[in-house]
């Protein structure tokens, strides 16, 4: 059974994540409230910054098939081409391949 930290409310399991079991927008302001984040903190950031943070993305952890749950993930280099290099991930545990990414040079 999962309950709400901020309400104590009880939550579907399947329907919520089990790692932030908060269930409606007022109990996430009030556990960011409790965490000293300020209301200008959890505001969103001009859309041409949010684009800018996720130029240089690294995932550290992913979903794994094989693992069926969120893993540390490894980075590799797998292939340069001519318009930038592709990615891949690998959970860390099994080795499986969780996914790719490919980063573009800017011209």
């Amino acid at each position: 059974m999962i309950r709400c930290p901020i309400c104590q409310r009880t939550l579907s399991a399947s329907g919520q994540h089990p790692y932030a079991p908060i269930c409606s927008e007022a109990c996430r302001r009030e556990a960011l409230r409790r965490t000293g984040v300020s209301v200008a903190q959890q505001e969103d950031p001009e859309p041409g910054e949010s684009q800018a943070q996720f130029e240089q993305l690294r995932a550290t952890h992913l979903y794994c098939p094989v693992c069926r749950r969120s893993m540390p993930t490894q980075e590799r280099l797998l292939l340069t081409l001519t318009d930038g290099d592709l990615y891949g991930y690998r959970c860390v545990q099994c080795g499986a391949d969780v996914g790719t990414k490919t980063e573009r040079r800017s011209r």
